[in-house]
């Protein structure tokens, strides 16, 4: 298998939170953002594997900020490390304010992946 670079397997996913997505109070769910960690990550992982690759762990999910409704969310993830039998992705959340151009980091990730 030829070898690749983390450049090549990154990806941004970038959505725009509804009143779905959210609480009473315009709060996006953590559990909201979770997926999107964890749908893109799962992406990178098969990108990079070019195989099937399912979640083995998330060993760490930090939240800095909250979103709220309106709000674009921005979700970049990347190879970190590859082993024999399993990755680590890193994952970087960040939020932005359309109307006033405000981003925030809010919320990092990893999490490991096997083929």
């Amino acid at each position: 298998m030829e070898k690749k670079k983390p450049e090549r397997t990154e990806l941004t996913v970038i959505q725009q939170m509804t009143q779905q997505d959210a609480n009473l109070a315009g709060n996006v769910h953590g559990g909201t953002i979770m997926k999107l960690i964890d749908n893109t990550a799962g992406i990178v992982a098969i990108r990079h594997a070019r195989k099937n690759a399912v979640t083995a762990s998330i060993d760490r999910l930090d939240f800095h900020h909250p979103v709220l409704v309106g709000d674009l969310l921005k979700v970049m993830a990347s190879v970190n490390y590859v082993g024999r039998t399993s990755m680590e992705i890193g994952v970087r959340v960040e939020s932005e304010n359309m109307l006033t151009g405000d981003s925030r980091h809010t919320a990092s990730a990893y999490l490991t992946f096997v083929a």
